[in-house]
């Protein structure tokens, strides 16, 4: 069967669609707008006059001087929304990456799908459209278990949340619009090495609490250590079923004894598994069968890895070529 797509660049213009799937709501557009850096998109397939999914995309300028195709990437994380069940999301997710491909062709230089949480999800829609794969691992903890999170935390980190405890580490939620500047700015000053991901412009910021923290969709939470901010988590929530851990950060050279970014960590944790949630998902965290650095720092908190795969398709048809060669 063949299915409509459209594209939009203006939430206004887009169908009234249910929240689905975390990181393709509407209100993405609210996230990444009033910035230079992110031009987002939408596509929705129809069936007739119905739409079926959504697929939201987000063009990222990587050079603030330079705003050719070179310096653009299209960046899309997790699955499409589906909004009917009855109908193969291989065929649907087939015709919005076809889509997405021709309309991004001309505007950046290569495509990046991450954070599918499956191995095998849209493997034909990918290969069609001459994506090349390298293989990666998501971490997931469930908190439907009947061993708690404090049970499913090795002996060592339990050992460091105890010694953070006793030497006064309190976990806070955020909640002044009027110090987003100053928290921003600690942040940015937070060692590199330290922040989960490559940390966003203000806008983005500014936006996520505007649209999703005053509106229950997400939360920034802070460790807080002899009055001093010294490690936090932004969160995003997919209704009350999956916690998204977005960027974490802590001050672990300065205060290792106090072990920050284990202490916030393991605290949101504990609060998702307070407020009923069924997972806490750190996404897509370092290369298949790599058990060293980000992915064995996290799996010590109980999670269990699961295989997933990074898609990526450069707009320049001979290294494209290449790559394919090479990692496939």
């Amino acid at each position: 069967m063949k299915y409509k797509v459209k594209t939009y660049y203006r939430k206004e213009d887009l169908p009234s669609l249910d929240e689905v799937s975390f990181f393709h709501y509407a209100s993405s557009f609210d996230w990444y707008s009033h910035s230079s850096t992110y031009t987002p998109l939408m596509l929705v397939a129809f069936e007739g006059e119905k739409p079926i999914a959504a697929l939201f995309a987000n063009i990222v300028r990587i050079n603030r001087f330079f705003s050719g195709k070179l310096f653009k990437r299209c960046l899309i994380t997790q699955k499409p929304a589906f909004f009917d069940d009855s109908l193969s999301q291989i065929d649907v997710f087939n015709a919005l990456i076809t889509e997405l491909v021709k309309e991004v062709r001309g505007k950046v230089f290569f495509i990046r799908y991450e954070n599918l949480g499956d191995a095998i999800f849209g493997y034909k829609g990918f290969r069609e459209n001459k994506f090349y794969s390298i293989k990666w691992i998501n971490i997931r903890n469930s908190l439907q278990r009947k061993r708690k999170i404090w049970d499913q935390l090795s002996a060592s980190r339990k050992n460091q949340v105890n010694k953070a405890l006793r030497k006064g580490a309190i976990l806070e939620e955020f909640r002044s619009e009027e110090r987003l500047p100053e928290i921003y700015a600690l942040i940015e000053a937070t060692n590199n090495k330290k922040i989960s991901r490559r940390f966003p412009p203000y806008a983005y910021f500014e936006n996520f609490y505007r649209h999703y923290i005053l509106k229950g969709k997400g939360k920034i939470v802070l460790t807080r250590f002899q009055g001093k901010i010294i490690g936090g988590a932004i969160l995003g929530f997919e209704k009350q079923h999956t916690v998204y851990c977005l960027y974490y950060w802590g001050k672990s050279k300065r205060y290792k004894t106090v072990y920050p970014t284990i202490f916030t960590l393991y605290s949101a944790m504990q609060m998702a598994e307070d407020e009923k949630f069924l997972y806490f998902d750190f996404m897509d965290v370092g290369f298949l069968n790599q058990n060293t650095g980000r992915s064995r720092f996290l799996l010590q908190f109980g999670g269990k890895q699961r295989a997933t795969r990074r898609w990526y398709r450069y707009n320049w048809s001979v290294l494209n070529f290449f790559a394919n060669k090479i990692y496939d």
